[in-house]
């Protein structure tokens, strides 16, 4: 049941985190809309920018939540610790335990916000952004000037020009290869459908070329079935969205898909972990501040803390930067890459809080 001293570190609490995330997105959006009218182009204007940028906003607003909280909580706590109102709670018997506790309820608010954005607006909003701007820029003939899809599925190595948002493939050039990993036939078509009941491709006005020792033998075709476990979602996914910006639905999809193929998975673990992980970020992130105020930065200004948040903050995230490509290069587990940076902010704050209690 929630104390009065409860109900106003909360609100507090709320009014500061949201004061500093709002502050930050609004830096950085500005920041990305300068970049976006640097690229020049004239059907690419500052319209067109505005709405890419407002289409990409959710993705920023994860991303720099779990600062915005942390550097929140140092200036709420601070603001506590000034008044003497910090130095009232613990005298009153509040133990830095029952102060992580009255600050849970607005770190669960934040955290909700945050899984909802990245799971179910940020994907869908970043996928049309992407579209958006390539229709933007090369219009009618978006199909023939974007980034080419490159996909493998065991033997076939297929390119993809690109996929429409009814999941209609375009462009397609498939080179097959046999298990000496020899070129043994190559099929083009206009375009693919994916048949749901029958759970298989229809690529249609296409050609089929033979190739052997003897000559090479083509012929034409109006449809012809290709059998597949790649899903439109998988191809969608591929094609506009980065690991880092993909749901956890859809980061699974790309890991099983991988996985049946035989490919590597480093790069959709790491981000599917990351999420799975987000919890124990922001619950660290939390206890540092809480332990920071405590200890070190208990009686120094405003302009202080907001500095260590910062470093703090910019800190975390190359750590986190260091540890994902290390991963890859000495094949550790996605999860303890992703760990290992939320570990020792633990361990800091735990130290700080035992220190000071």
């Amino acid at each position: 049941m929630m104390t009065t001293i409860d109900r106003y570190i909360t609100n507090q609490s709320l009014r500061t985190i949201t004061t500093v995330v709002g502050s930050l997105l609004a830096l950085i959006t500005l920041f990305a809309l300068f970049e976006e009218l640097g690229e020049s182009h004239e059907t690419y204007g500052l319209q067109e920018a505005a709405w890419y940028v407002i289409q990409t906003m959710p993705r920023r607003l994860d991303e720099i939540l779990v600062y915005g909280l942390f550097i929140g909580y140092l200036i709420t706590l601070g603001r506590f610790a000034e008044t003497n109102e910090l130095t009232v709670c613990r005298v009153a018997g509040m133990s830095p335990t029952r102060l992580l506790l009255a600050l849970t309820p607005s770190l669960l608010f934040w955290l909700a916000i945050s899984i909802s954005v990245s799971e179910f607006i940020a994907p869908a909003s970043e996928r049309s952004a992407e579209v958006g701007k390539l229709q933007a820029i090369h219009g009618e003939n978006v199909l023939n000037r974007r980034k080419t899809l490159w996909v493998r599925t065991g033997q076939l190595y297929m390119q993809v020009r690109a996929i429409d948002e009814n999941g209609i493939i375009h462009g397609v050039t498939q080179y097959w290869l046999n298990d000496a990993d020899e070129l043994i036939e190559v099929v083009q078509a206009e375009r693919g459908q994916f048949d749901t009941l029958a759970q298989q491709w229809n690529l249609l006005n296409g050609s089929q070329t033979q190739l052997s020792t003897g000559g090479a033998r083509s012929e034409t075709f109006h449809a012809r079935a290709w059998d597949n476990p790649i899903t439109p979602a998988v191809l969608a996914s591929q094609a506009f969205l980065d690991a880092n910006k993909m749901s956890m639905v859809d980061l699974n999809r790309q890991i099983d898909f991988a996985r049946t193929q035989l490919l590597g998975t480093s790069e959709y673990e790491l981000a599917f972990w990351s999420r799975i992980l987000k919890p124990a970020t922001y619950f660290g992130l939390t206890l540092l501040a809480l332990g920071v105020v405590l200890g070190p930065l208990r009686e120094v200004g405003m302009g202080v803390r907001l500095t260590v948040g910062i470093f703090a903050g910019l800190s975390f995230k190359y750590m986190q930067d260091l540890f994902a490509p290390a991963a890859i290069v000495f094949d550790l587990p996605a999860y303890v890459a992703i760990l290992i940076p939320i570990t020792a902010y633990w361990l800091v704050a735990i130290h700080l809080i035992r220190r000071n209690a």
